[in-house]
């Protein structure tokens, strides 16, 4: 069972898949060869954690970041973070880490700290010339 874990995922990146479609690809092969869960059940099993009551809570987090951030929160921790960091080498890089810490402990949330603070700080990584991958990893990544 433990190669199948390891060596599927990383063949399946080596030809290319999307990383949903390896973990998808994987739990449905361990699940219907190596357990004794039912091929009628697979489903069941693998999609089961994803109606918890909890991930209703995600909507509103999102709602309460575009709130903080439409309301100056956002960019007033932005410009406390420059004004600490701003004259360092990747400062801009180095504020959006700070910010987004600051941000997620404010809001207790990762996908509000990205919606508000990502919507004000994506903008100027680009005009100063970081990559449009590495702009949306630090965001995603802080």
């Amino acid at each position: 069972v433990e190669w199948v874990a390891v060596l599927m995922p990383v063949g399946l990146l080596f030809l290319g898949f999307p990383i949903f479609i390896i973990l998808i690809a994987t739990s449905a092969v361990i699940l219907m060869f190596f357990t004794s869960v039912p091929w009628t059940a697979v489903h069941q099993v693998m999609f089961g954690s994803v109606d918890k009551f909890a991930l209703m809570a995600v909507p509103f987090f999102i709602f309460a970041g575009e709130l903080m951030g439409y309301g100056g929160i956002s960019r007033r921790i932005i410009d406390w973070v420059m004004s600490i960091i701003g004259g360092m080498r990747g400062s801009l890089a180095l504020t959006t880490v700070g910010t987004c810490t600051i941000f997620g402990a404010i809001s207790g949330s990762s996908p509000a700290t990205v919606a508000a603070v990502g919507r004000l700080l994506y903008p100027p990584l680009r005009e100063r010339g970081y990559d449009e991958k590495f702009s949306t990893g630090l965001l995603a990544s802080s």
